[in-house]
C-alpha cells in the first residue's frame, strides 16, 4: 500500500475515527489523506464544530493531510457525497487506497457494490419503481440491492447490511472508485463498537451522534473519554458559538419562501414536481414542512437536503462543474507535492483559481457566511490559516 484516503465529517473526532486511521497505517499506508466536510455536513445541517478543530483533531489522530470536501459534496446524497470525495482522493500523487468503515464482512460490501456497478440498469430499473410507488431513496436502493443479490438465501442477512448507514456509504465509495478511480483498491475495515446513529455509551467506542447529543444537553463529561484530542477547546467553543439549529431552520424556510417553483426546479435535490409540493405547501415551520404528508414519499433527508439548496443556491448543474478547495490542515513535515493541483494551500491561490470555479467556489463562501453567522462569530472563507501540527 502505498498512500490512502479517508471520507470523513469527524463530526466530531472520536476513538473510532481513530483507531480507523491507526488501522491503516499498520496495514502499510504511507500517508493517509482525509477529504473532510466543512461547514455543514452530509445531514444537510451545520457542522457540530469548527472545521480547522476537527481537522487538527484528524492530524494528531495519525492523518497526514486533510482536505476539504466542497460543500456542493459535502451535504448531497450518498452517491454525489462518495463521487466528490473519489475525486479528490483520486488525483493524490501515488495513491493505492481508500479505507472505508463498515460493521459486516467486506465480503458482502464488495458483492453488493459489484450488483450496484455491473447491473446498472436493473439496479436503476428497481430504484425508480420503489420511488414512483412512494418510498424514500434509501429504501429504494437497499431493496433493489437485495432483490438481485442472488448468493445467499437469507435475504435477511443483507437487510441488515443495508440498513446501516456506513454499509451503504461503502458501497458508494466502491462504485466512485469503479467511475473514476481504477487504479483505488478499497480498503474496508470493520467499525468497532457502537454503529452510526447508535446510542449506545459503553465500551471504548461511542457514534458521533451520542457525542453531540450529551454534548447538545450540556453533559460533557460522559463523552469526554471517546473525545481524545482538544475536548476542552471544543467544549469552550461549542459554550459560546454552538451553531443556532433554530435560526437555520427559520433562515432555510425563508429561503424557500423567497423562491419560485421555476427556480426550485434548478435544485440539486428537486425533481418530480417537488417544486409545486413544496411550494403549496403552508407550513409554518422547517419541522412542520419536513413531515408534511405531501412530501413524505421524497424522504426527510432529500427535503432538508432541498431546504439548504435554496439557501446556499445549490443547483444541479454544479455538481459537474469544475472546482478548487483548500488544505484546511496538515503534519509540519508534510510534502505539498503530493496535493492535486486543485486543492490549494493559501487564500491567495484558491482566489487565482477562482474564476473557472467560481459558481462551487461561491456555494463554500455563503456556507462560510452562513456558518459563522450561525455562531455569531465573525469571517468569511477566506479567514482560514492552513493548521500544521
Amino acid at each position: 500500500m502505498r498512500n490512502c484516503g479517508i471520507v470523513c465529517e469527524y463530526n466530531p473526532f472520536h476513538t473510532g475515527h481513530r483507531y480507523q486511521i491507526e488501522r491503516a497505517l499498520e496495514l502499510g499506508a504511507s500517508n493517509v489523506f482525509c477529504v473532510m466536510s466543512g461547514n455543514f455536513v452530509q445531514s444537510a445541517m451545520p457542522a457540530f464544530c469548527d472545521k480547522a478543530i476537527r481537522a487538527e483533531c484528524a492530524v494528531h489522530g495519525g492523518a497526514n493531510a486533510v482536505i476539504e470536501l466542497p460543500a456542493v459534496y459535502a451535504t448531497a446524497s450518498a452517491g454525489y457525497f462518495a463521487e466528490g470525495a473519489v475525486k479528490i482522493i483520486s488525483k493524490i500523487k501515488d495513491i493505492s487506497h481508500i479505507a472505508m468503515g463498515a460493521t459486516t464482512s467486506a465480503d458482502i460490501i464488495l458483492r453488493l457494490a459489484e450488483i450496484k456497478v455491473n447491473h446498472a440498469a436493473a439496479y436503476n430499473e428497481r430504484v425508480k419503481s420503489y420511488l414512483k410507488s412512494g418510498k424514500s431513496y434509501n429504501f429504494a436502493c437497499g431493496q433493489a440491492l437485495t432483490e438481485l443479490y442472488g448468493s445467499i438465501t437469507d435475504n435477511s442477512e443483507v437487510q441488515s447490511v443495508i440498513q446501516e448507514p456506513n454499509n451503504m456509504l461503502c458501497i458508494e465509495y466502491i462504485a466512485a472508485i469503479d467511475k473514476h478511480a481504477a487504479n483505488i483498491e478499497p480498503l474496508i475495515i470493520k467499525r468497532l463498537g457502537a454503529t452510526h446513529n447508535s446510542s449506545a455509551t459503553d465500551g471504548d467506542y461511542i457514534s458521533a451522534t451520542v457525542i453531540r447529543r450529551e454534548a447538545e444537553n450540556n453533559r460533557f463529561d460522559e463523552v469526554n473519554k471517546f473525545v481524545p484530542y482538544f475536548f476542552g477547546r471544543m467544549t469552550e467553543q461549542l459554550k459560546h458559538h454552538s451553531p443556532d439549529i433554530g435560526a437555520y431552520k427559520k433562515a432555510a424556510l425563508f429561503a424557500l419562501k423567497c423562491l419560485s417553483a421555476e427556480e426550485i426546479s434548478d435544485l440539486r435535490n428537486c425533481s418530480d414536481g417537488m417544486e409545486y409540493l413544496i411550494k403549496n405547501l403552508n407550513a409554518a415551520s422547517f419541522d412542520d414542512l419536513i413531515k408534511s404528508a405531501e412530501l413524505k414519499k421524497f424522504g426527510k433527508k432529500r427535503i432538508e437536503r432541498l431546504l439548504l439548496d435554496c439557501l446556499l443556491g445549490i443547483k444541479k448543474e454544479y455538481m459537474s462543474m469544475p472546482f478548487v478547495t483548500r488544505l484546511l490542515a496538515c503534519r509540519s513535515d508534510f510534502d505539498f507535492k503530493l496535493l492535486p493541483e486543485f486543492v490549494k494551500i493559501s487564500n491567495a491561490d484558491i482566489k487565482a483559481a477562482a474564476a473557472e470555479c467560481k459558481s462551487v467556489l461561491e456555494v463554500d463562501e455563503r456556507a462560510t457566511a452562513l456558518y459563522n453567522t450561525l455562531c455569531g462569530i465573525d469571517g468569511g472563507y477566506y479567514n482560514y490559516s492552513l493548521v500544521k501540527v
